[in-house]
C-alpha cells in the first residue's frame, strides 16, 4: 500500500451501508463496500465505493464510482483541496510537535541526570562541611580548656 493509499484511508474512515454495492471480497454473498473520497489530482473530490476491508488491511481492489459521472464542481474540488492541504499541514505540526516533544524529553532526561549528580555532590559537601564544624568546636573547646 502506498502513501497516497494511507492517505486517502486515513481521511475517509467512512460508514458501511446496507445499500452500499458488494465488494470481491466473498464470493457468496459479498462484503459491504465503504463510501471513499477521491484526493488524487485527476479525481479530486469524486466519490466512490471501495472494498468494505479496507480498514483491517485486506483490498480486492473493489471501485465503483458513486456519483456515475466524471465532472465534479469546481467548488467541490477547491474545498477538499482545501481540506487535504489543511490535513497535510495539521499532519505535519503533528510530526514537528512531536519531534520537538522527543527533543524535550532527552533534554530533560539530561537536566534529570545532571540534578542527580549535583545532589550527589552536594550531600558530599555538606558532609564535609559538617565535619569541618565539628572540628572546628572540637579545637576550640580545646583552645578553651588550655587557657
Amino acid at each position: 500500500m502506498d502513501s497516497y493509499d494511507r492517505e486517502n484511508i486515513i481521511l475517509n474512515k467512512e460508514y458501511k451501508h446496507p445499500d452500499h454495492p458488494k465488494c470481491y471480497c466473498d464470493s457468496d454473498a459479498g462484503v459491504t463496500s465503504v463510501l471513499m473520497t477521491a484526493y488524487d489530482r485527476a479525481n479530486i473530490g469524486r466519490r466512490y465505493y471501495a472494498c468494505g476491508n479496507i480498514f483491517e488491511g485486506l483490498n480486492c481492489d473493489f471501485h465503483q464510482w458513486y456519483d456515475h459521472c466524471e465532472i465534479v464542481s469546481p467548488y467541490i474540488v477547491e474545498v477538499v483541496r482545501t481540506l487535504n492541504e489543511a490535513y497535510n499541514i495539521a499532519e505535519c505540526d503533528i510530526m514537528i510537535s512531536s519531534d520537538d516533544n522527543m527533543k524535550l524529553k532527552q533534554r530533560l532526561k539530561l537536566l534529570e541526570e545532571s540534578m542527580h549528580k549535583l545532589s550527589k555532590q552536594f550531600d558530599k559537601l555538606s558532609e564535609s562541611y559538617r565535619r569541618s564544624e565539628c572540628e572546628n568546636l572540637e579545637l576550640s573547646n580545646e583552645i578553651a580548656t588550655q587557657r
